[in-house]
């Protein structure tokens, strides 16, 4: 029994940090969001994680985007900074 319970427990921890905030999700998601670039082209920056959200900052090369999304990293919201 205790070895089921073992395996369950790590089975959920491989579950759950797969569906981490990461810097790679967080540009690949982001890229997607904008579209037209590859996750390679977005360079995330002042990440901040929250009990239930997620923001940072997106460079990329149409600009730099301030980003948002649950903590799961669905329904990510890209806003571009106006160039002054």
């Amino acid at each position: 029994m205790k070895k089921v319970l073992s395996l369950v427990a790590v089975m959920g921890l491989v579950f759950f940090s797969g569906c981490q905030s990461t810097p790679t999700n967080l540009a690949r998601e982001t890229a997607r969001m904008i579209g037209g670039l590859r996750g390679d082209q977005v360079t995330v920056s002042n990440v901040k994680r929250g009990a239930t959200s997620v923001s940072w900052t997106a460079t990329t090369p149409s600009g730099v985007y301030d980003c948002e999304a649950d903590d799961m990293v669905r329904r990510v919201n890209a806003v571009k900074r106006e160039t002054k």
